[in-house]
Parts: C-alpha cells; structure tokens; sequence
C-alpha cells in the first residue's frame, strides 16, 4: 500500500500532467487551433483543472474543438456562460459605481480585473472575482459610505484596501494603498495618487499606460512571492504583450521597470508567456515556473504562503518568531492602517492590542501558519529562495 508521501507524489505528477495539457489547450484558443494532446486525454480533470485556476470560461471557448461527450461540453458551456454573465454584471457595476463616486466628488481609478479583460480579444471570456477601484485616500470614508449606500456590506479591511461585497456575486475591493511595503514596486506607487490621468476631465482617472502595465506586473509578483499565481495571470500577460506594450513608450516603460526593482521578474515572466503561447523554447528556469504556476492554483496555496513568508522576512524557522512577528507587524506597517499612529508612535502597543482583538481568528490563523512552516525541510526552504531569485524575485 503506498504511503502518504508517495500518493502526495503521484497526486503532484497528475496534477502537472494535465496542466501541461490544459496549457496546450489554452495556447491553441489563442492561436485558434485544436491542440496536439493525446485522444485519451481526459477532460473531466481539465475542466477541475480549470476551476481551481478560474479559467474554465476562457477553456470552454474552445471545447467544441474536441470529440467530448455532450453531457460534458454542456458542463464547458455552462462555465462560459456564468462568466459572460457574471462580466456583463461586474461591467455595469463599474459603469454605476463610477458614476456615484463622480457624484460625490471622490476621484477614482478602476485597477487590474476589468481593464485587463478589456485587452482580451473575447472580454467576457475572463473570469473577474473582483471589481478592484483606487479612490483618493483622503475621501476613503466617504467612498465606503458610497458603497455601503449601494448594498455592500464591509468583509474586511486592512492598511491597504476595503473588501466589500453584495449578494449574490459582487465583490469590490476599494483601495487606499496600491502596494504592501514588502512588494517590488512599493516605494515606485507610494505617490502615484499624484499621477493619475483624468478620463475625460472627470473624476475618474487612469494610470498612463506605461505605469499601468508596471502595476499589472507588480501585481503578479506580489502574488508569486507570497503564495503563488495560477494560469489565468500567465494568460493576462499574453493579452498585456500583444495589446497594452505596443501602445506604450519603450524607452520609459523600461525605465519604470528598472526604477520599480521590476525589471528581471519581467523579462522572466515574458519569456515564460512566450514559451506558453508563442513557440518559444524552454528552459530549466521556465520548466521550474510552470510546475509552481500549475500547482499554485488561482490564489496560491498555504505552503507556498509559509514557506516565501519566512523567505521575505529572513526568518529562521522558529515559530515562536514567526507567530511573533505576524501577530505584532511592524510600526510602518501598522500606520498604514492606523493613521493615528503616525503622530504618536507610543501608541503602537495600544493598536497591536486593538488590531489583534479586532480580528478574533488572527492568533489562531496565524499560529498555524508557523505550524506550516515547521513541517517545511530547511532543504525546501533554500529550493525555493533561489527560485524566487532565478525568477527576479
């Protein structure tokens, strides 16, 4: 009978079997084409594949391509068919949501989700989870009474951003911040409130294209070095190389790359998209990204989150020190969230108290991540540091 490790690996070669195959799939949706997989290949895991990294509406677009029973590609178009709709919804939102903040004077910028899957040649093909918008940080406030006015109900809040949500499916998550001070790019989006463009002389604004696609790529950095990036933001970047770059001014857009720290993570991950869809050959580097990118899923997995945690804050693997630090976060970090503490850094005693009784699951989340960390090999450990800085992180 095989033991648990062994299962655990047969799992993990499944796994990247079948990713490798939905990749094939995928790059034959953008070049349409019927990709060259095996006849047997089954498309039950596909799809699960699919699920778990919130692609299975862009997948379906090209299921008709394939001998599948009709039982299941009725399964594929239904996916299509919940993310066309659940698109048309999340557009009209922001159309509606635009319009308030206007009429309250609170200048505004919608972020990542819905100008990405306009770059997409099909929009509604891409699954959005959620409506991310930046407002003017000091009428902060005021736009969660907006929301709140709209039916939305606060989930949660941290020194960044506001996560709100109204039934059945929308979720807008207002930011006040762009970046966490531990992500690449962070000091280069400190100001960028100040360098917004207008839309039409109104209060929306935008990002200039060259700091947008920076931000879009900063955005997929936080995520691969924290807990780990699925398919579908190797697919973005596709969409982002063919249609956002050639508009954007190659001199300054290098020039933000190198000034936000950016610049190696972006020509690995370019690489990585060309050899995903564009016949590009491979490399030990790209064969490593692939694995943690089908193994990841949409949002990461916790071991991922452990492991790259301990990395980005030089930690040993004591949990002792890393329940520590993440139960009290450091003074810079804390002000983010509590603005007071800015004028009167003796509080910050107080505010560790407030912060933990505010949230009663963070002591007991958080001693379970430094359990996490404990069962991870030191070995695993030096792996993966020199992964995230083979990859530019």
């Amino acid at each position: 009978m095989p033991n648990t490790t062994e299962i655990t690996k047969q799992k993990t070669a499944s796994c990247l079997d079948t990713g490798e195959k939905l990749i094939k799939i995928i790059e034959g949706i953008i070049n349409d084409k019927k990709a060259d997989i095996p006849e047997n290949t089954d498309f039950e895991r596909i799809l699960k594949l699919s699920y778990a990294h919130r692609i299975s509406g862009f997948v379906a677009h090209g299921a008709s391509k394939y001998n599948l029973e009709e039982a299941l590609l009725n399964k594929f178009n239904a996916e299509l068919f919940k993310t066309a709709a659940r698109h048309t919804a999340q557009e009209r939102e922001v159309a509606e949501l635009s319009r308030e903040f206007s009429d309250a004077q609170i200048e505004h910028c919608f972020l990542k989700g819905i100008k990405i899957s306009s770059l997409y040649d099909v929009p509604e093909m891409r699954f959005m989870l959620d409506i991310d918008v930046f407002v003017n940080p000091e009428k902060f406030e005021d736009a969660i009474a907006v929301m709140e006015k709209r039916g939305y109900e606060k989930i949660s809040t941290d020194e960044k951003d506001c996560s709100l949500s109204k039934k059945p499916f929308l979720n807008v998550d207002l930011h006040r911040e762009l970046k966490y001070d531990f992500d690449l790019g962070y000091e280069f989006y400190k100001n960028v409130y100040s360098r917004l463009v207008p839309v039409n002389n109104s209060y929306e604004k935008t990002m200039t294209k060259e700091e947008f696609y920076v931000y879009l790529l900063s955005h997929t950095a936080h995520h691969f070095a924290t807990a780990g990036t699925g398919i579908k933001s190797v697919i973005d970047h596709y969409y982002i190389m063919k249609n956002l770059v050639p508009q954007c001014n190659e001199e300054l857009l290098n020039k933000y790359l190198e000034e936000s720290g950016l610049k190696d993570f972006n020509e690995s991950f370019s690489k990585l998209t060309r050899v995903w869809f564009m016949g590009e050959n491979g490399d030990e580097v790209t064969d490593k990204m692939t694995e943690y990118i089908i193994l990841s899923g949409a949002y990461g997995t916790d071991i991922n989150y452990y492991v790259n945690g301990v990395l980005r804050m030089g930690m040993s693997e004591s949990k002792k020190d890393y329940f520590l630090k993440r139960l009290f976060p450091k003074y810079e970090t804390m002000c983010y969230r509590y603005p007071v503490l800015k004028k009167s850094k003796a509080l910050l005693p107080v505010f560790w108290g407030i912060r933990i009784l505010s949230s009663t699951t963070q002591a007991g989340r958080i001693k379970n991540e430094a359990s996490g960390i404990s069962g991870v090999e030191e070995d695993n450990k030096q792996k993966q540091d020199k992964f995230l800085k083979n990859v530019g992180l």
